[in-house]
Order: C-alpha cells, then structure tokens, then sequence
C-alpha cells in the first residue's frame, strides 16, 4: 500500500475514534496536558506501526487503539502520586444544558471551551465530560469522585465567569 492510501486510511481511523479515545482519557487522567499528550502518542504510534505494516488492515482499530490507551494510562500512573478515575458507560448526552447556554447568551460550545482554558484541570474535565460526552451531573459527579454539590458548584461557578467574560467583551481576561 502506498503512503497516500495509508495516511488517508489512517485519517479515516482518526476521525472516527478520536473522541472516543479523548473521552476515555478525559476521565482516567487527571491532568488535560497528561490526557491530551497521550492521545496523541497513541495516534502517532497507530500511525507508525500502520506504516512498518505497509497499510496492512487491522481487524478492529477501536479496539486497537483503545488497548494502547489503556497500556498508556498504566504507564502513566506507574510513576508515583499518579491516581486513577473509573468510567463506565457513558449516560444520554445533556443537550438541554448547552442548548440553555447557547441559546441564553449566543455561545458556542468552542467559545465556552476556549472560556475555560484558563480553568483548573477539574473544571476542564467536568466540562468535557457534562457537555461534550454528555454525562449527567450524577454521573459525571461518580466518574471524578466528587460529591454532586461540588460539581454543580464548579460548574455553574465557570459558566458564570464565562457570562461575565463574554458581556464585558474582554475575551482575553482568564477565568
């Protein structure tokens, strides 16, 4: 198989399991540099054993990929002072959360998330994990082993500093 062909299915591989593997990080690692510099490793090692196999077809690349996220997230946290979450299923997404937000005050979900990139790791991820996996509240509170109360509290604390942040038009002033 030539290199075109491998990246272009190597780019078919990407965009489908992308947000699937960037979810299961968001909850096993706490930090988001940790979680996002993992998915990528991950892909990039994909990648080159797609081409040392010269585009030979896996059976299940989902599968694949999961499993090399896996075996990162334990090498991860063989370091010392590393903790883990646990996910299980995620729940029906809360579109009605975002809609209210992005019917409210005209945001878009990119704006709310460039909003809280100044945020604390565990906001960041309660934020992923509520509106772009679409856990609920409960659940999301479960997976990060935090009382209800605490993730509503962070939650509705950044929202209302993103509110503020984009009503005062200074897009620029961290959260």
């Amino acid at each position: 198989m030539d290199v075109n062909k491998i990246n272009r299915e190597f780019e078919r591989i990407y965009n489908e399991n992308y947000d699937y593997i960037y979810k299961f990080l968001t909850v096993k690692v706490y930090e988001r540099e940790s979680a996002e510099d993992i998915l990528q490793n991950v892909f990039l090692t994909f990648y080159q054993r797609m081409c040392e196999k010269e585009g030979e077809k896996i059976r299940d690349p989902r599968h694949y990929i999961l499993k090399m996220a896996k075996r990162a997230v334990a090498e991860h946290y063989r370091s010392p002072g590393k903790q883990s979450c646990d996910i299980n299923e995620v729940e029906i997404v809360d579109e009605k959360a975002l809609d209210i937000l992005e019917n409210d005050d005209g945001y878009t979900f990119e704006e709310i998330m460039s909003g809280l990139s100044e945020a604390d790791d565990l906001t960041f991820r309660i934020f992923i994990l509520h509106f772009k996996y679409g856990c609920t509240l409960r659940k999301t509170a479960k997976e990060l082993d935090l009382s209800e109360s605490t993730v509503k509290s962070k939650m509705y604390r950044a929202l209302k500093r993103i509110r503020q942040r984009y009503k005062e038009g200074d897009v620029y002033e961290s959260i």
